[in-house]
């Protein structure tokens, strides 16, 4: 019995969306979806100037998705799901690509950043940073809809290396598109306005990337990573409303709402999984306490 907790421990990304949960996921959609409307008169009023909160937010933001990629590794590698691979390298790249947006950003660390970049190498690491991560929450609908149970074999001890340095890779090359080959891309910034993302079509196609990957998320017989995943991308959604396609300025509410909408995106899945490990591990400390610390395994049939 014990031991079936402790499966049950790790295999809490697999269990089917309870009716509770979905419960609680609508009314945070719902508070979520009211808040919005509440700021969208007010995205474009100018607020003071304050660098230093980049790196203060950004920094928050780089741990909780650094601990959500390890405890969703942790799954993957008891459960050997594909899709907890996909979620944990989309995660590890949300927080990898932090990186070089928090040094590059003018005035947070440096008057204009710490990597030698351009006008507009931060604007296109923000667009880099969030279509990444809806891309991998999209194959990870894809591969959950059209291969179910997809598992990986047990010899498999490579695939986590290989697929953190495709992911550091793949970050590495965007970090120096955006800075040595600076001129390669289209002018999305004009001082601290960038709008231009918004004529050019740039931030809505990404807005565009993270609604299709909310509607790739919900099925009839959802799991619970699902929901939470879901709810991730409906409160992503905001984010890059405000910031980026509703917003156009930085330092403007947009620029700050958005960005809070981010840190409650990027905290869902982190605090879900932290709560129900610790419920399981309620439910263990409780069998032990009434077998008397003696936990046995049910016989074979």
């Amino acid at each position: 019995m014990a031991g079936n907790a402790v499966a049950g421990h790790a295999a809490l990304a697999m269990a089917p969306a309870s009716g509770r949960q979905q419960r609680l996921a609508i009314a945070i959609c719902v508070v979520s979806l009211v808040l919005f409307f509440a700021a969208v008169p007010f995205v474009r009023e100018p607020l003071p100037r304050a660098p230093a909160f980049i790196p203060v937010y950004q920094s928050a933001l780089f741990l909780i998705d650094l601990i959500t990629a390890a405890l969703l590794l942790g799954q993957f590698l008891r459960l050997r799901a594909a899709g907890l691979l996909v979620l944990a390298m989309g995660y590890l790249f949300d927080a990898l690509i932090i990186v070089p947006h928090t040094l590059g950003f003018p005035g947070a660390l440096a008057p204009d950043g710490l990597l030698g970049g351009k006008p507009q190498t931060t604007a296109w690491l923000y667009v880099f940073w969030h279509a990444g991560f809806p891309l991998f929450v999209i194959f990870y609908a894809l591969l959950g809809r059209h291969r179910p149970g997809l598992t990986l074999g047990g010899g498999m001890v490579w695939i986590v290396p290989l697929a953190m340095t495709a992911v550091g890779a793949l970050v590495a090359a965007l970090t120096l598109l955006a800075t040595s080959g600076h001129d390669l891309l289209p002018v999305v910034m004009q001082g601290n306005d960038y709008s231009l993302l918004v004529s050019k079509g740039i931030s809505p196609s990404v807005w565009l990337l993270t609604l299709i990957a909310v509607l790739l998320l919900w099925r009839r017989d959802m799991l619970a990573a699902d929901l939470w995943m879901m709810l991730v991308m409906w409160t992503w959604l905001f984010d890059i409303a405000l910031s980026a396609v509703l917003g156009s300025s930085r330092y403007d509410l947009g620029f700050y709402a958005g960005r809070l909408f981010g840190l409650l995106s990027a905290g869902f899945l982190l605090v879900v999984m932290l709560i129900e490990m610790a419920g399981m591990q309620a439910e263990t400390v409780r069998y032990l306490l009434r077998t008397g610390g003696r936990p046995k395994d049910p016989p074979a049939a």
